[in-house]
């Protein structure tokens, strides 16, 4: 028989494993209480066994319930989630990937010293949303070359004196040396 080895990278990445340990902690704390911002997780498992032990699954903070806890996903928020959080009055933990944190945070610095933001991912992933609300819901995102190059966006971009690309975390490395390239 063959020998069977499991890879040293198998499972959960850091972010979404601290992202999932933090939300099983908090229905510790909260007494089955807690809220997620979308799912925690890309994973329909982990989702699965969360909402068995209570937590509920919320797109807008207005679904909060008072004295419901909220868990921004590992996928991080736009500003305007914080901001409406704090309206709210609602606790929440971030559970923000420390990774996509980062880039939230060189996003908002770089937009508002004028830097136009390029984001290279999937538009209708929560990650790339979120990253997009530091700029204001003004950057252009695009998951190829060839989007890169329409009319509006090179426009866009031919008037931009400075110009900060950044990348979804999980976007396939090839992908973003192409469109790196197509830049340059």
């Amino acid at each position: 028989m063959a020998e069977i080895k499991t890879a040293k990278t198998a499972g959960f990445c850091f972010g979404v494993d601290r992202a999932v340990k933090l939300v099983y902690e908090e229905l510790e704390k909260y007494d089955g209480r807690v809220a997620t911002l979308g799912p925690i997780i890309h994973n329909r498992d982990v989702v699965e066994d969360l909402k068995k032990k209570g937590v509920r699954i919320i797109e807008d903070v207005g679904e909060l319930d008072e004295n419901e806890k909220a868990v921004i996903r590992s996928h991080g928020v736009g500003r305007k989630i914080y901001d409406e959080l704090s309206q709210k009055g609602n606790d929440y933990i971030d559970a923000t990937c420390p990774f996509v944190a980062r880039i939230h945070k060189i996003v908002r610095e770089k937009s508002e010293e004028g830097y136009y933001i390029l984001i290279a991912g999937d538009e209708s992933h929560p990650e790339v949303q979120g990253i997009d609300g530091w700029c204001g819901n003004e950057a252009v995102i695009f998951s190829d070359p060839a989007e890169i190059e329409r009319p509006k966006n090179l426009a866009r971009l031919n008037r931009a004196e400075e110009i900060l690309a950044v990348a979804q975390t999980t976007l396939n490395r090839n992908v973003w040396d192409a469109c790196t390239e197509a830049l340059l």
